[in-house]
Parts: structure tokens; C-alpha cells; sequence
């Protein structure tokens, strides 16, 4: 795979935060984070939520998907 090739996470993530699509982060500690995505990088998602922008790493992130999704 082509290093200059966009991966499917940088896309998800990126067509999430283009569309402010209010998003669920399930942790792998269980614990639940609802925002939008303010942006990311290799190794982090920034997610505003409340007017606050909380940094998560994404290696502890289970599940992330649309907060309306019942699927996580």
C-alpha cells in the first residue's frame, strides 16, 4: 500500500469532522464521549464536546461512529 494513499480511518474521520456529525467515541475502558470531531492526526482525535476540546488517543478508542448509531 502506497504510503501517499489516504486510509479509510483518515477518511471516516475526516468526513466526520467536515460534516460536524455529532459522534459517539466508546473507550476501551467503557467509558462514552459525545462530540464532533475537531480534528486529528496519526495518533490522536480531537473531540469537541460542551465547548471543551478533549484530546483522546485513538489506541484507546473501541468504537467510534455517529452518536445517533444504537450499533456500538
Amino acid at each position: 500500500m502506497s504510503k501517499d494513499k489516504e486510509s479509510i480511518q483518515d477518511r471516516y474521520l475526516q468526513q466526520l469532522s467536515e460534516k460536524r456529525t455529532s459522534v459517539r467515541v466508546v473507550m476501551t475502558n467503557g467509558k462514552q464521549l459525545t462530540g464532533t470531531v475537531a480534528g486529528f492526526d496519526a495518533f490522536t482525535i480531537l473531540v469537541s464536546t460542551g465547548g471543551v476540546e478533549v484530546m483522546v488517543y485513538k489506541s484507546a478508542v473501541a468504537v467510534i461512529g455517529p452518536a445517533g448509531s444504537e450499533k456500538t
